[in-house]
């Protein structure tokens, strides 16, 4: 299967010409055979938890799911992609939703560690526990940003059977490591595929100073922590081709089969 991962700088505070940044993207991914777009974390709106917290209204989310619905129908091709969402007790989650070629939602998921200070201002953390979906044959699961840097969480989802594990983020450059090291280890440790999608570097961030804006390098892994493909720092629309879920070659590892939670849970 081809996927896409959307790569890009979004417009703060803007979504109708956000909206309109995935729908292109869309058409392109279609066009050069992906089955699947994921878009980076809060692309609809632009990552600006500080501006987010005085501009959210429920009204001014409440159609983002079915805009991004539209997308998915009219362009033929899933769209994965984040956004801020309502919750019931009155607050914001950071959330992100898949959507099949057909516009109808797959799955939702919203963000289980909340980022720095910032984040707090606009958002509440969900404790909901992470669902996993039947989609074209694979079974799909979301992250969101921080929330991949824990091993807990994917360690849970694969454990239930999940084999893709997409992840809308947002991260600066001074994170590298996160696409370097973290999404490569999640892959491997659990045997599954990890596409992680982050906001390209402005072409405004400082030349002189690298930690500047968002770090892109938008990550693709697999199973045995492969890397299958990773982006640069800018505007790029990403392509992966993942491997079907298969058993461990006999000579690799089986972290999944050869652990022991049962004796881990002696230890405390």
């Amino acid at each position: 299967m081809r996927i896409a991962l959307m790569q890009a700088e979004a417009s703060p505070l803007d979504p109708e010409r956000n909206l309109s940044a995935i729908d292109a993207a869309a058409a392109d991914a279609l066009e050069l055979g992906a089955e699947l777009l994921l878009v980076p974390e809060l692309f609809v709106t632009g990552y600006v938890p500080r501006s987010l917290a005085s501009w959210l209204t429920p009204e001014r989310v409440a159609e983002f799911p079915a805009e991004l619905s539209r997308i998915a129908a009219a362009r033929g091709i899933a769209v994965a992609a984040g956004f801020p969402a309502a919750r019931m007790d009155g607050g914001f989650s950071i959330a992100a939703g898949l959507w099949d070629r057909g516009g109808a939602e797959v799955l939702r998921y919203e963000k289980v560690h909340l980022w720095g200070a910032e984040e707090r201002l606009a958002f509440v953390a969900s404790d909901a526990e992470p669902r996993i979906a039947e989609w074209n044959g694979r079974r799909v699961a979301f992250q969101i940003c921080y929330d991949i840097e824990f091993p807990e969480p994917a360690r849970a989802l694969a454990t239930r059977g999940a084999d893709l594990l997409l992840v809308p983020t947002a991260i600066d450059g001074e994170s590298d490591y996160v696409a370097e090291v973290l999404v490569r280890a999640r892959a491997a440790e659990n045997r599954i595929v990890v596409a992680y999608a982050d906001h390209a570097r402005s072409v405004d961030a400082p030349v002189e100073d690298p930690t500047a804006g968002f770090a892109g390098l938008s990550t693709v892994a697999g199973p045995e922590g492969a890397v299958l493909a990773m982006a640069g720092r800018g505007t790029e629309l990403l392509l992966a081709d993942i491997p079907e879920p298969a058993a461990p070659r006999p000579s690799a590892a089986d972290y999944l089969a050869d652990r022991r939670p049962d004796v881990y849970r002696s230890w405390s």
